[in-house]
């Protein structure tokens, strides 16, 4: 599939900057983009030009044109209400902890999640942003940006990337949190902008058995709720 690089990199900034109603400072804006400061001004000054966007006492913000043309409130309104379903059977069906992500600017916000029935319970907090390359959903998001992953020097985890795209699946072993192991799947596309899902558990419960499974029945969820 073909897409515009410059485009999405636009989205990625407008995601970052609607995240943070009160604007964010250029210096943090780059960093939050993890692009080099002039491409980041280019599609800062681009989305100004359109009126999304403002610069006000050296803070980027969205405008008031920016939220009505994006149905402000709720961003992530609909996501959740298309994957609740999906979140749920996966919930009930694996035991195990089940989570919506979506890739904006240089990280992982999990936008919905639905827990465990398990004493060990590994819930995330709300709206907490994670790192793309220890994250299980990052990798996922990082194998379907070639524009983002092309700029990664490690040859080991180029790898590890290729084959997040011939499997469909990313894997977290312990990377970001001791004692949790997760696994990353597409959500119903495999678009870069598309919601995603992971599965995770307690390394104690975790096996190779389990996460074939969760696979399977990440998969057929999915297709039926689809339908």
């Amino acid at each position: 599939m073909e897409t515009a690089s410059t485009l999405l990199k636009a989205l990625d900034l407008l995601t970052v900057l609607a995240a943070r109603r009160d604007g964010l400072p250029l210096p943090e804006l780059v960093q939050a983009m993890n692009q080099p400061r002039t491409n980041v001004v280019r599609l800062a000054r681009t989305l100004e030009l359109y009126g999304f966007i403002r610069q006000d006492a050296r803070r980027w913000c969205t405008t008031p044109a920016f939220h009505a043309w994006a149905a402000a409130g709720d961003r992530h309104a609909a996501a959740r209400a298309r994957y609740r379903s999906v979140l749920r059977t996966v919930a009930e069906r694996t035991g195990e902890l089940v989570l919506l992500g979506l890739h904006e600017g240089n990280g992982i916000v999990h936008i919905d999640f639905v827990e465990s029935d398990h004493r060990v319970r590994i819930a995330p907090a709300p709206a907490t942003r994670h790192t793309l390359r220890h994250n299980a959903l990052g990798k996922l998001a990082l194998s379907r940006r070639p524009d983002l992953a092309a700029k990664i020097r490690d040859r080991q985890f180029q790898a590890e990337l290729a084959e997040i795209r011939a499997t469909g699946v990313a894997w977290n072993r312990e990377e970001t949190v001791r004692g949790m192991v997760a696994l990353a799947h597409p959500g119903f596309t495999n678009d870069p902008t598309e919601p995603m899902l992971a599965v995770a558990w307690p390394a104690f419960l975790f096996s190779e058995r389990k996460a074939r499974e969760a696979v399977r029945v990440l998969r057929e969820s999915l297709r039926v709720a689809g339908k």
